[in-house]
């Protein structure tokens, strides 16, 4: 397991960033810590071109700064692999994208990526 940790200015309205994917594997884990208050409803999507892996959805309520949000890995893509070396350019990055509601001000979101590199992955002969 590889962590990716990563800290990134925010503001309101929807942001995207870009992680490159440090080896061949998948997205295991997504988690959330800001120094702002988190709107519920906001959400944080991890994805491959447009395909989500993991959704980080903040509870009804609202958070607090410094609250601890996990992701929740998408039943049917959750195990969609990243690969440096792909021919595929979207499959080499991970995508993260605040939508425009996640946050009411400007701040700092602490965001950490558990990456399996270990993960089993089933791949055609074709493919391989």
């Amino acid at each position: 397991m590889i962590n990716i940790p990563l800290t990134i200015a925010v503001a309101t309205g929807e942001q995207t960033i870009y992680v490159a994917a440090p080896c061949r594997g998948n997205v295991h884990s997504v988690q959330l810590v800001s120094n702002i208050n988190s709107v519920a409803t906001g959400t944080i999507i991890a994805s491959r071109s447009t395909t989500a892996v993991n959704t980080l959805t903040v509870p009804t309520g609202d958070s607090a700064a410094g609250v601890l949000t996990d992701g929740t890995p998408d039943t049917d893509y959750k195990g969609l692999v990243f690969d440096p070396d792909s021919s595929t350019v979207v499959n080499q990055v991970i995508k993260l994208v605040w939508d425009s509601t996640i946050h009411a001000g400007s701040g700092v979101d602490h965001i950490l990526i558990k990456f399996d590199d270990s993960a089993y992955v089933e791949e055609e002969a074709s493919e391989a």
